[in-house]
Formats: C-alpha cells, sequence, structure tokens
C-alpha cells in the first residue's frame, strides 16, 4: 500500500482491448528499479474479452490490478480509470502493442531522482525501419515525429501517451478528456497541464519503446483524418485558442472556397470561368509540390511512394476541415495550432519553403490561365 510521502512509487497504466500475453508479459517482466514501488494497472476496455490465465493468475497473485469495463468506455475514460485506481506518486501510460527496453523503468527513476519535481517525463517511442510505400510515406510525412520528439528537445510541452511518466501530484484532477473521440486528447491533457503549470516536460530519450506500425504497415487515412479532426477539436478549446492562428487556405479548404464562389457566382449571374479554371490550378499545384517536396525529403522518384504521402497528408488536411464545418466553426476555416505553444498569439500566414513553392507554382499557372483567357 503507497503512503502519501512516498515518492518513489510508479502506477503503471496500461489500457488494452486485446489483452495480448505475448506483449503484455514482457512489460510486467521489466527490471524493477531499487527502492521504488512499481504496481501495474491492467484496464481492459473489452467486456467479452478472453482473459489469457497467465495474466489471470498474476491478478490472482496480486502481482498486477486488472479492471474489466462493464462496457466499452473508449480510450480516455478507460485510461481515467486506470490512473484513478492507484495512488503512486507518479503514472506511467503505456501502450498496450509497444515492446519496452529492457532498461524503460531503470532509465525513468534515473529521471525521477534527478528531477524530482518535474511536472512528468516524455520518453521516446520509436518505429521499426519503415518498409513499404505507406509506412515510407508516414515517416517522411512527420506523422510519426512526434513519438519521437524527445529526441528533438530536452523540453517538450506533449508527446504521444505511448510512453509518457507524469507527476501525480502536479497533474492534480486534470484527465483525458472524455469529449475528444477522434483523437487529440492527449495534447490536450499534457500541453494544458504544462500551460498551467509553467512548465514542460523533460525529455528522456533512453526510456525507449517500439511501436508497430499500425495495421501491419497498412494504409492510415482514417487514422490521419482523425487526427485532422482531433487537432481541429483541440484548437476550439478556451486553454489553447491563443496558439492558433491563420494561414494560407490548404487545399481542401482552397477547393471548397472554391467550389461555393462557383455556385454563388452562377447564382448571381457573375461569370465564373476563372475561378472554375483555379480548380485544377490549386490541385496541381498540390501535386507538384508534393513531387518535389517527396523527392527532397526521401531521396527518390517513387511513385507509389509520392501517392501515399500525397493521400495521407491531404487526408489529415481534410480531417481538420471537415471538425470545422461539421461543428458550425466557420470562424476556423484556414486557421491553425501552433502544436509546439512556443508563444501565444503567434502570427499568421507563416511561410516555409514548402508553401513558397506552392505560391509561386499557383501564380504561375494563374498568369498562364490569364493569358490564355
Amino acid at each position: 500500500m503507497y503512503t502519501q510521502d512516498n515518492q518513489d512509487s510508479i502506477d503503471i497504466v496500461i489500457p488494452s482491448y486485446r489483452l495480448d500475453e505475448s506483449i503484455l508479459l514482457p512489460i510486467f517482466g521489466l527490471q524493477q528499479p531499487v527502492g521504488f514501488i512499481i504496481k501495474y494497472y491492467l484496464i481492459s476496455d473489452n467486456p467479452a474479452v478472453s482473459i489469457p490465465s497467465s495474466i489471470l493468475q498474476l491478478a490472482t497473485a496480486g502481482k498486477i490490478v486488472l479492471i474489466v469495463n462493464e462496457k466499452n468506455l473508449g480510450f480516455s475514460p478507460t485510461r481515467n480509470l486506470g490512473i484513478d485506481a492507484g495512488r503512486g506518486e507518479w503514472i506511467l501510460l503505456l501502450d498496450d502493442d509497444i515492446i519496452p527496453a529492457p532498461g524503460l523503468l531503470l532509465n525513468y527513476a534515473y529521471a525521477i531522482k534527478n528531477y524530482p519535481g518535474s511536472i512528468g517525463f516524455i520518453g521516446l517511442t520509436s518505429f521499426p525501419e519503415p518498409f513499404n510505400d505507406v509506412t515510407k510515406a508516414l515517416f517522411y510525412n512527420g506523422s510519426v515525429g512526434h513519438f519521437q520528439s524527445a529526441l528533438k528537445s530536452e523540453q517538450l510541452p506533449w508527446a504521444p501517451t505511448a510512453n509518457v511518466l507524469l507527476n501525480r501530484k502536479l497533474l492534480g484532477n486534470r484527465r483525458f478528456d472524455p469529449s475528444l473521440k477522434l483523437g487529440g486528447e492527449d495534447i490536450e491533457l499534457l500541453a494544458g497541464n504544462s500551460l498551467a503549470r509553467g512548465m514542460r516536460y523533460i525529455s528522456v530519450p533512453k526510456a525507449e519503446v517500439v511501436h508497430p506500425w499500425w495495421n501491419g504497415g497498412k494504409q492510415q487515412l482514417r487514422r490521419l483524418f482523425r487526427y485532422g479532426a482531433g487537432t481541429a477539436e483541440v484548437m476550439n478549446k478556451k486553454e489553447f485558442r491563443s496558439y492558433a492562428f491563420i494561414d494560407f487556405t490548404n487545399t481542401s479548404e482552397t477547393l471548397l472556397l472554391l467550389l461555393v464562389l462557383i455556385v454563388a457566382g452562377s447564382i448571381f449571374g457573375v461569370n465564373v470561368r476563372f475561378l472554375i479554371w483555379m480548380l485544377p490550378v490549386a490541385v496541381i499545384a498540390e501535386l507538384i509540390t508534393c513531387i518535389v517536396r517527396g523527392v527532397k525529403i526521401s531521396g527518390e522518384f517513387a511513385a507509389g511512394l509520392l501517392w501515399q504521402m500525397l493521400l495521407h497528408k491531404n487526408m489529415y488536411e481534410a480531417g481538420m476541415l471537415w471538425n470545422t464545418l461539421s461543428n458550425g466553426r466557420l470562424h476556423n476555416f484556414a486557421r491553425r495550432i501552433d502544436l509546439g505553444f512556443a508563444k501565444k498569439n503567434p502570427s499568421p500566414f507563416r511561410l516555409n519553403k514548402w508553401k513558397i513553392i506552392k505560391l509561386t507554382i499557383t501564380i504561375i499557372m494563374i498568369i498562364t490561365c490569364i493569358l490564355l483567357t
């Protein structure tokens, strides 16, 4: 049993639908740091789950706490149940499909001893070497970049909760938001806590786990759509609105805007020929920019890879647009959020080389259209 003043205690919270013993047992068998009390909380969000005998034996022996939800609650409530079930001073959030490095807990313990007042620590979540066009696209597009952010900065405002250690006292009553069903719950919880405390999480890249490619490396269009929608949902939260900014329209937004103007122009008898020309211009500018970007980043011209990069990038952007429209938040049209939370009220219309390339291509094509009409 934990005591209130026991600072060397870690609750490891693992939500799981499948209870795959081949993955979970190595996690339960991690080497434990001397002087730390480690307690595992395994929460199954599957009322009909078949509990493997090995896991049932660990639960019966009191080596883990097994909780089976009476009904499917979803990711956030399930994580919250695990957090609230324990009393350890530290909470380690792990996904149920990761492969931890043997020294995972030892490295976190070392970080705790050196920074006991931290709001938490962000470990490294690596992915296997990309092996097909989809996994390469996810890698080159940066879709898995936040998982590996511990390598890029010593302090971070958030990271995906596949491998994150939190200070229970400094987390307070903050929990995952059940209303965020499409994604963004990790941003909302961790970045919200970071901003409220005026502190950032310390990176511990040696505390490493390996995350498998989703669905064995198959297309992740639905996942990227959800991520985009979730990011847009987080942007609408009151505590994050000051980190949003107006940007150039992406291709999904540009096409929608053009279609609306074409319909409106047709209704009011306005010549919309130029606007109709602009539809293929927007698509071609996006296509050329993605090809240039893909070749530059990957170092190869591979049609399948470039196509997957184009699809996954635009699906993420389409998810953001869908969230904006489906919730009637037209004020968020062409609005983005700085997920680095560097400063409030970031400047609008921020440029990078890819935006410059796309704008240049668009202007050249517009001039060409004007000369041809």
